[in-house]
């Protein structure tokens, strides 16, 4: 199989934005929305289409040892985090959904609650008539992100477009994990008239780039090396063949 190179792919104008209808972004954590779809959510809200995101995950593992913020207050932290960054994207709160399955515990093909959660999904994707779809690139290199995909996948999308978004690919990826050219078709987007306010967003995620939560040496903080991989002015994604 070959493998894609994501550095040669054309670039899209911004105004594509426009075919992609109401879209339902799938975020697997609070700040996957912002740093893998930023730019698109932006760009959907500049033009007028109408935009749901999906949160999967409480979050609660991202300092699981915090005396300061327990799993209810980290998950309380991380869901207004959320909101903050959609209000900055252009998204009203009650076009924000939380499912609260547990960090790094999203249900995938072999858990046990996976037919139940493919079963509400489909009745949200039902409700809500998305033209479009995004979530987490399928061997993206975290359990919650590939089960993510594994959940569109399974679910009933009313012939929705799928489009899949790297966060982890380059920084973790490992042979394999990459897409190839024999099952998806790349494409670029030009975000460079909204990448103020994709960082924008980004920076509300205080507790995931920040020493905001400073009791847990082994909380989880994005590195400045990752988070400069999404200062370019272009997002990624990969539509399935």
């Amino acid at each position: 199989m070959n493998q894609i190179d994501v550095d040669t792919i054309p670039l899209a104008p911004e105004q594509c934005v426009t075919g992609f209808g109401t879209t339902l972004i799938i975020a697997p954590h609070s700040d996957d929305e912002s740093l893998g779809c930023g730019g698109v959510i932006s760009l959907l809200r500049k033009y007028g289409q109408t935009v749901y995101i999906l949160l999967l995950s409480d979050g609660t593992l991202s300092h699981p040892n915090s005396i300061e913020y327990p799993a209810d207050k980290l998950r309380d932290l991380r869901e207004n985090e959320l909101l903050n960054a959609a209000e900055i994207l252009g998204v009203p709160a009650e076009n924000i959904i939380f499912c609260r399955y547990t960090d790094r515990s999203v249900p995938s093909v072999h858990h046990g609650e996976f037919e139940g959660a493919v079963e509400n999904i489909s009745k949200m994707i039902a409700m809500l008539q998305p033209q479009s779809i995004f979530v987490p690139w399928r061997r993206d290199p975290h359990p919650d992100h590939q089960a993510a995909f594994h959940l569109i996948d399974a679910a009933e999308t009313s012939n929705a477009k799928i489009y899949e978004y790297p966060i982890w690919l380059k920084e973790l990826g490992q042979d394999g994990d990459e897409p190839f050219a024999e099952e998806s078709m790349p494409f670029r987007l030009n975000i460079s008239s909204v990448l103020h306010q994709k960082q924008q967003a980004i920076s509300q995620h205080r507790s995931q780039i920040t020493n905001l939560i400073s009791d847990d040496p082994e909380g989880f903080k994005l590195s400045k090396e990752m988070l400069n991989e999404f200062t370019v002015p272009y997002e990624t994604f990969f539509i399935s063949k």
